[in-house]
């Protein structure tokens, strides 16, 4: 037995045999992972796995096209051996892609392909055809409007004291033509809490829609604005005041005005409001009343100020039918007269005149000859004859007028 071990041949046999092993061994390996169906040796070993929600490439000229109608993900499931499929799904290194480079614009079905799956694996890919429509690329620069959530019907004009500033204030939106001439609006969608209470709002996401309110899948560069805004908006009550132009005709007298309601909040920075004093009073003209009415007058803004609440108010104004009555030989005082200068009446002879009191009938009973005051005022005049003004004071809901207001008079 010694012998035979020791002998050459013994040792060539041996290593023939082994070589023969071998070869077998690695010729049957090649053949079952080459072939899917007819392998160089029966083999059970083959197996399949599913990998979901893999990212689909699109290869198109985006410069000169959009393209609709394309998935995100597709499925892709391969078959065959465990370790190939194993190191396949664990490494991921292959594109999943279609290839739209030769087609021109219109709707297309196109196959999906794959590159970089080892051959000895079967793919199937799900969905294997895609219809896709193809549109040429169009570019416009927008402007971009703020839209607030939870606003809660809030004026901003309340909580900012100028209105918030985008930036930048426009942006690119990049479409297909159809979808960028359907563009009604461009919003920057920020919180309304966020921006009042810090003032600043980063991140903003920029949406563009249509005329409907629908939002349409374009691409926005930059996708996001920052959104500033002054919030030292401050408040102030002020009161609400009138004043009367032009006169009531003569068988009217006013009895009284009143403004509801009598004041009313401005919103501005707090500075500004320490500069206003009060509002600008409202011009009530007298001469277009016939009877008693209320209206409706808008209140001034101040410049510089975000709001004013309320915007109108409601001014009422009562008048009465006139009832006049004669104050005959009321005294005619006379104001400024020179120490030695004296005055002589020559039209009325007596510094006397009849005065007419015009007011209503309630206002009449409580007035008295003392409540009224007649003279003329001989300020700056030189010795001679001249014409004084008769002049009249009296309760202010009581008109005064007479017969001739104008008196000759002489100084000497």
């Amino acid at each position: 037995m010694d012998n035979l071990i020791k002998s050459p041949w013994f040792t060539r046999i041996v290593s023939l045999f082994l070589a023969l092993l071998l070869y077998v061994t690695v010729a049957v390996d090649e053949a079952n992972t080459s072939r899917s169906n007819d392998t160089f040796l029966p083999s059970n070993s083959s197996e399949s796995e599913m990998m979901e929600n893999v990212p689909l490439q699109v290869i198109l000229d985006d410069e000169q096209y959009v393209v609709r109608g394309v998935p995100d993900t597709v499925n892709v499931t391969v078959e065959g051996q465990r370790s190939v499929i194993t190191q396949t799904v664990r490494q991921r290194n292959f594109d999943i892609q279609i290839d739209l480079n030769d087609l021109g614009p219109g709707e297309h079905e196109v196959e999906v392909e794959h590159s970089g799956i080892p051959n000895q694996l079967e793919v199937y890919i799900e969905p294997r055809m895609i219809e896709v429509i193809i549109e040429e690329r169009s570019t416009v620069t927008l402007p971009v409007e703020i839209d607030y959530v939870g606003r809660n019907d809030i004026d901003e004009s309340e909580v900012f004291a100028s209105a918030p500033v985008v930036s930048p204030q426009e942006v690119e939106v990049t479409g297909s033509s159809e979808e960028v001439e359907s563009i009604a609006m461009v919003k920057a969608i920020v919180s309304f809490a966020e921006l009042s209470q810090d003032g600043i709002a980063t991140n903003t996401p920029v949406r563009v829609y249509d005329s409907d309110g629908n939002e349409l899948n374009v691409f926005v560069n930059p996708s996001t604005v920052e959104i500033e805004a002054d919030v030292s908006v401050s408040d102030k009550r002020y009161p609400i005041r009138h004043e009367t132009t032009g006169e009531l005709s003569e068988d009217l007298v006013l009895e009284g005005i009143s403004v509801d309601p009598v004041s009313a909040t401005l919103f501005g920075t707090t500075e500004r409001l320490e500069e206003i004093n009060m509002l600008e009073a409202i011009s009530v003209d007298l001469s277009e009343i016939e009877e008693s009415t209320t209206i409706e007058a808008d209140l001034p803004l101040p410049s510089g100020t975000t709001k004013i609440e309320p915007e109108t108010v409601e001014i009422e104004v009562t008048v009465q039918e006139a009832i006049e009555e004669v104050y005959e030989e009321m005294e005619v005082e006379v104001e400024n007269l020179e120490d030695d200068q004296e005055i002589t009446f020559l039209d009325p002879e007596d510094p006397e005149i009849d005065v007419t009191v015009i007011g209503t009938e309630e206002d009449l009973e409580d007035l008295d000859r003392d409540d009224i005051r007649v003279w003329i005022d001989v300020d700056g005049y030189v010795e001679g004859e001249f014409f004084a003004t008769v002049q009249f004071e009296g309760p202010d809901n009581i008109r005064l007028q007479a017969e001739n207001d104008r008196i000759r008079v002489r100084i000497d």
